[in-house]
């Protein structure tokens, strides 16, 4: 988990406001693998291996060890699909574009779905947090008086 949220952190680094870790990103893509994910299990397991041996060859350090800057860079690499081919036979471009767009959905998404904790991505933009819906209880009649 520390190298999911080291990672999606360099993504969605905190500066005023919240970053992804601080969203609850990783906890998301966490739970979201055991539901609609699930075909990505292995995908993110081999990522996350790949890219701590790799960082461990690179630095002797774990990734989420790593310095910001040095994250940043690999992670670069991957984008450009440029990363050590020892690690990812493809450059690390389609891990790195995996994880990128579920810590996008994790940090924009709505909080029922288990990220955007706090709704700290919409207050960042300016949307106020709406009421989650299907599980608010009602009556009918007082909400839809026109057709009682």
């Amino acid at each position: 988990m520390r190298t999911l949220e080291a990672w999606i952190d360099t993504l969605i680094p905190p500066d005023e406001d919240p970053g992804a870790r601080e969203a609850g990103v990783a906890r998301y893509i966490d739970l979201q693998l055991t539901r609609w994910f699930r075909r990505y299990q292995s995908d993110y397991r081999e990522a996350l291996a790949q890219i701590e041996r790799w960082a461990m060859a690179r630095s002797g350090r774990g990734f989420a060890e790593m310095p910001p800057e040095a994250r940043e860079e690999m992670l670069l690499l991957m984008e450009q699909g440029q990363a050590d081919r020892g690690h990812f036979p493809d450059g690390g471009r389609a891990a790195f574009e995996l994880v990128l767009a579920h810590a996008m959905q994790g940090f924009y998404g709505n909080p029922r779905h288990g990220g955007n904790r706090g709704y700290a991505s919409w207050k960042m933009i300016g949307v106020p947090p709406m009421p989650v819906r299907g599980r608010e209880h009602y009556e009918a009649a007082k909400t839809f008086p026109e057709k009682g």
